[in-house]
């Protein structure tokens, strides 16, 4: 598989990941309470941050490159964080990146998708 085509296929997957944590959000009323006090949506959620991060380091160095407007670096720092040093985590700065990252990062990403592959 060529480049072109690997990052069209991982951007496809950030975009599911990113809709995803979207619907998990929704379906718990957009409320920071209800994310704080139920670990099973955190987790839900989390693992999606997660997957993000480790399919920025399938994408060509030359796609990374190409498209500084998205913050790569500290996508994939999150997903270290939370696969090496869980008990870190701050809880709001997930909040947000769930309720105002990751929708902006979907449609950047979709936007890529449709433009610049």
């Amino acid at each position: 598989m060529n480049d072109q085509n690997r990052n069209h296929d991982t951007l496809k997957k950030m975009v599911e990941y990113c809709k995803d944590a979207e619907s998990f959000t929704e379906r718990c009323g957009y409320d920071f309470e209800n994310y704080k006090s139920d670990t099973m949506f955190q987790y839900a959620c989390n693992m999606c941050i997660m997957q993000i991060g480790e399919l920025v380091h399938r994408l060509s160095d030359e796609f990374i490159e190409k498209n500084p407007q998205i913050p790569w670096h500290a996508i994939r720092a999150m997903r270290n964080l939370y696969a090496h040093e869980y008990e870190k985590i701050d809880l709001k700065i997930v909040w947000e990146t769930l309720t105002k990252r990751i929708p902006e990062l979907r449609k950047q990403l979709e936007n890529m998708m449709d433009t610049s592959l």
